[in-house]
Formats: structure tokens, C-alpha cells, sequence
């Protein structure tokens, strides 16, 4: 049990790390910066941050959310991403343990969030974060080919195409962008079988989305808000990419948990 919560704690400091890097990449990348590349600086007054203004999570505590130079306040997304990401990474370890898998979350999860927080941001998912998915599916492939990996390899190559064909189709139909069609393709190369529980989920969590913003849309029908700007919960626009990004995360935690449930339940009937 301490081992475990020493573990968490390396865990949550890593991924927070991580995740303060994660907002550099939400942040600059719409306004076409360079990601490695420059001084952390107040969005506000310009002021270049110093080090004891970067320390993830704590920074923006004993700053009461504000810039020491400036006193604007700073959103507190930057936090929570930080916070998110650390999280992650102590699920993914209490969920999979010291496996080859925790490996692959480690990489998986900031990508997911990153995509999430994108397309929240700009509508859009960029291209290197399916095809940064796709990577780890082509390793995950390599190393079942290896017999390294306890999934078979054709599950990862009908995994690739079991969902993103079907969403394909809804694509070419316009109820579906084709960055989701990439996305859920790269997945399934990862996920094999577990991208249904995964898409599932997505779509569920979409649906649910949906109507809340066709509630909202219609409880405030007057006050009108451009497609181009509109987070996931404003105007008539369904982000669905966070949604994906959570399905996707829950398949490759619990997949093989929701199948044998869901074939259980069959089994009952």
C-alpha cells in the first residue's frame, strides 16, 4: 500500500510536469508558435515567467490564479490540465500496473488530452495527434507479431477498421468529420477489439453533449454564438473530440472489463 501511494505521488508529480507542457501546446499551437522553442511569458502583459512561477499546479495556488507582475487572472484550466494529466498517469498505473501498457499510457494520455483541449479550442483535431496514436498502434502491432504483447495481431488490424469504417460512411454523409474518422482508425490499431467499448462510449458521451447544448441552445435561442468560437457547451457546435478522447482512454483502461461484461450479460439472456 505505501509503495503504491509513493508510486502515485511520483506519478501525480511527473504527470503534472507533463501537463504544463501539455497547456504550452493547447496554447500555441492555434497561434502557430513554436512549441519547444521560447520563454514561458504572462498572456496578458508579456512579462517573461521565472522559474518559480512554473511549478505545476502550486504556481497558480499561491498565486491565487493571478500573474505576480500583472495580477490578471489566469484561467484555471491551466491546473486542471496539469492536474488531469498527473491523474491519468495514477489511474493508468492502478488500472495496468508495471506493465508494457502503463508505457503506452504514458504516452497515450497526454495526446488525448491535448486533442481534447484542440478541438475544444479551434474546432479541429490536428493531424499529429492520430497520427501519433497510430504510432504506438504500429508498435503495439510489432510487439503482438513478437508475441511481447498478450493481444493477437490481427485484432489490431481489424481494430483499425472494425469503427472508422462506419464512421466513414457517417462522414461521407456529413454527420461526422473526417479528423474522427482518422482518429478512431489510429485507436482501434492501439485499442484492437476494445475500440467498440470505446466508441461506444464516445458516442454515448456525444449524444449526451448534444442534448445539452440543444437544451441550452433552445432555453436561449436570442443569444446567438459563432460556430467558429464555441467551446463544446455553447452555440448549436458538438465538439466531438473530447468525447472520442475519453472513449478511447476508458477502452484502452477498460476494455476487456466492458466485452466480458457485456458478453456476460448476454450470456444471462
Amino acid at each position: 500500500m505505501q509503495f503504491e501511494v509513493l508510486v502515485s505521488i511520483i506519478l501525480l508529480i511527473y504527470g503534472s510536469i507533463i501537463g504544463s507542457f501539455l497547456n504550452v501546446v493547447i496554447y500555441r499551437t492555434p497561434q502557430k508558435e513554436q512549441v519547444v522553442k521560447g520563454r514561458s511569458h504572462c498572456m496578458s502583459c508579456e512579462h517573461t515567467l521565472a522559474w518559480y512561477d512554473l511549478f505545476p499546479i502550486f504556481s497558480w495556488v499561491f498565486l491565487g490564479g493571478k500573474c505576480r507582475y500583472c495580477k490578471v487572472k489566469i484561467s484555471g484550466r491551466y491546473a486542471f490540465v496539469e492536474l488531469l494529466c498527473g491523474i491519468s498517469y495514477i489511474i493508468a498505473f492502478l488500472v495496468l500496473g508495471f506493465t508494457l501498457s502503463l508505457l503506452f499510457a504514458v504516452v497515450l494520455f497526454p495526446v488525448l488530452i491535448c486533442l481534447a483541449f484542440l478541438d475544444l479550442d479551434t474546432g479541429e483535431i490536428e493531424y499529429w495527434c492520430p497520427l501519433t496514436i497510430a504510432g504506438l498502434g504500429l508498435v503495439a502491432l510489432v510487439l503482438s507479431l513478437a508475441g511481447t504483447l498478450e493481444s493477437s495481431w490481427h485484432s489490431h488490424l481489424l481494430g483499425a477498421v472494425v469503427v472508422s469504417v462506419p464512421f466513414a460512411i457517417l462522414a461521407f454523409f456529413g454527420a461526422m468529420g473526417g479528423a474522427d474518422v482518422q482518429l478512431m482508425a489510429a485507436a482501434g490499431l492501439l485499442l484492437g477489439w476494445n475500440i467498440v467499448p470505446a466508441a461506444f462510449t464516445g458516442i454515448f458521451l456525444g449524444a449526451i453533449v448534444g442534448i445539452i447544448i440543444k437544451l441550452r441552445s433552445s432555453a436561449d435561442s436570442n443569444e446567438r454564438i459563432p460556430d467558429d468560437d464555441a467551446p463544446a457547451l455553447k452555440g448549436t457546435v458538438l465538439r466531438f473530440g473530447p468525447c472520442l478522447a475519453i472513449g478511447i482512454a476508458v477502452g484502452f483502461l477498460y476494455g476487456d472489463q466492458l466485452i466480458n461484461w457485456y458478453f456476460s450479460l448476454m450470456s444471462v439472456h
